[in-house]
């Protein structure tokens, strides 16, 4: 009998001699899946995975067992910066917004440009630029309001002309351009622009902003949750928020979220953070003119985001070595598919059948790991999906090794193939032809001279030697920007997931092909060190280690209900 695992990465096939519950591996292989998981494309390429191994081990299958096959699509999108929907507090300035002058911060009551023509307020004033001003004329406005008493503490300009405007006005306040000016005259409102060079942001401080827009103090763990976007921005411009922000309209990105029995329409950028709070299997429907699987609107079992921003803020990196712009989408079609048993037993000549869900399957085989626990959780890491299995709930999570692969490939500018290669393993950076640094701060010397095209770079030991991914990262950059990737994707995943188990296990126990990366094992551990929870690897079968757990365990059902 074979158990065909057909992921969203790779395909894993167990081939196994069955004598009534007595199951024996013959031997086991691997392949990357051709085309969308599910595709007659990935069903001809497990085939041929099949055909290969039978071929090797001198066997035929009788019997093909197949998971039910649900695809996940990974990508990056342009989302802006996610901003929680229910925060008391709304930033002003575009997401896409590069510039800004002046520097410093300010608050003050909210004034329309056209108004420093009357008589000047008695307290200070955040003054706003409509698009259509000439810069000229909306500093000469701005310095003739000054003379006359007004006290500028900050200006918003809807268009880009901060430089402009403020290279030609008499006061050291902050410029923020490219900001909304859907601002009621008299709200007040807090600006900042950082010096270059400097790091302190004093709207990034909650308990500040709360107190500078008057905001009642039981709000300050939105605030919070708020301003923590705020700490890597150069340029600020808030106000309370007076209303909730409107639905998308038809024509627009959306996702649809399930919480408490209700169903709400939220923005991609505001989906973000409601998704992270909330337990795997709450998203709907997702449109997302981004992806082509979700172009027109799909009906999702499950979506994760991770705004790459996040990840930056994380390690603190230098500016410009990593491309942390956009935000990492992993969709979870709520459709199987259904005719996938068919098609394969059509293309090999033997009866199949789609024999139990994919974590049933992968529990059954990681509970062949000898000294496993009774009561211990199983978390299976795919390419497209984490499953966590226990004695009474499932939960199906999307967002897992693909989703670290995409980020990677994203942040340093590599393709996939790359990126999938990087991400496990440490790099060294190659500091001449006989010497490089490693991760951990040693100098060693090579085996053999580098490549030219090596040295100065950063490089991972691949079968046929160094192979250069970074001219501008450090190897100890590398290093934390890469374990910031695991722990904000895979390892909060993991972590949203665990929310949906109303008593934590004591032991969690880690299969599939995310499980053979040790860092991933470590990041894991350290989310969940508040629970607290045992991690470990299963052991499938005793031989496989962690990989081949649905494979495997399709076997074993499979021999179990024969």
């Amino acid at each position: 009998m074979a158990g065909i695992d057909i992921g969203n990465h790779t395909t894993e096939i167990v081939l196994a001699r069955v004598d009534g519950a007595a199951v024996t591996p013959v031997t086991h292989g691997q392949a990357a899946t051709r085309g969308r998981k599910g595709s007659r494309e990935s069903l001809e390429g497990a085939a041929a995975l099949l055909h290969r191994l039978e071929v090797q081990a001198g066997v035929s299958a009788d019997e093909l067992a197949l998971a039910v096959l649900r695809p996940v699509d990974t990508a990056t999108a342009p989302i802006p910066r996610a901003y929680i929907p229910d925060a008391p507090v709304r930033s002003l300035r575009a997401a896409a917004a590069s510039t800004a002058a002046g520097h410093g911060h300010g608050v003050g009551v909210h004034v329309p440009l056209r108004d420093l023509s009357g008589p000047a307020a008695d307290a200070p004033v955040i003054v706003s630029v409509p698009a259509g001003v000439d810069f000229e004329d909306a500093a000469a406005q701005l310095t003739a309001g000054a003379a006359r008493g007004w006290l500028i503490a900050g200006v918003l300009v809807a268009a880009d002309d901060a430089v402009l405007i403020a290279n030609r006005i008499p006061l050291a306040v902050p410029v923020v351009d490219e900001v909304a000016l859907d601002i009621a005259p008299g709200a007040l409102v807090a600006v900042e622009v950082i010096e270059a060079g400097r790091a302190f942001r004093a709207w990034a401080d909650p308990i500040a902003l709360s107190a500078a827009l008057h905001l009642p103090t039981e709000r300050l763990a939105q605030v919070a949750e708020f301003c923590r976007e705020l700490s890597d921005a150069s340029a600020i411009a808030v106000t309370a928020r007076t209303a909730a922000d409107p639905p998308p309209d038809g024509g627009a990105d959306y996702v649809d979220v399930q919480t408490g029995g209700t169903l709400t329409r939220y923005t991609p950028a505001q989906a973000h953070s409601v998704l992270r709070q909330c337990i795997p299997g709450s998203a709907r429907q997702v449109r997302l003119a981004a992806l082509a699987a979700a172009r027109d609107g799909l009906a999702v079992h499950d979506a994760f985001f991770t705004d790459l921003s996040a990840i930056d803020n994380g390690v603190w990196l230098r500016r410009g070595v990593a491309d942390t712009q956009g935000t990492v989408v992993a969709l979870l079609a709520a459709d199987e598919i259904t005719d996938a048993a068919a098609t394969l037993a059509e293309l090999t000549g033997r009866p199949a059948l789609t024999l139990a869900d994919e974590p049933e399957a992968a529990a059954r085989g990681a509970r062949t790991t000898v000294g496993l626990p009774p009561g211990a959780l199983v978390c299976d890491i795919g390419g497209g999906t984490i499953d966590l299995v226990g004695a009474e709930n499932t939960v199906v999570a999307a967002g897992a090794g693909e989703t670290i692969t995409v980020a990677v490939a994203r942040v340093l500018g590599v393709p996939k193939a790359l990126a999938e290669t990087v991400k496990r393993t440490p790099a060294v950076r190659v500091e001449g032809p006989h010497v490089a640094h490693e991760e951990d701060g040693r100098r060693v010397f090579l085996d053999a001279p580098a490549p030219a095209d090596a040295i100065g770079r950063l490089c991972t030991r691949g079968g046929a030697g160094l192979v250069p991914f970074s001219s501008r990262l450090a190897a100890e950059e590398w290093r934390s920007l890469r374990l910031a990737v695991k722990q904000e994707t895979v390892a909060a995943n993991i972590a949203r997931a665990l929310r949906a188990f109303p008593v934590p296990p004591p032991v969690m126990v880690l299969a599939g092909g995310g499980a053979l990366d040790d860092e991933l094992l470590r990041t894991v551990t350290e989310a969940l060190r508040a629970v607290p929870v045992v991690v470990g690897r299963a052991n499938v079968d005793g031989i496989h280690g962690p990989r081949f757990a649905v494979a495997s365990g399709l076997v074993h059902l499979l021999a179990e209900r024969a």
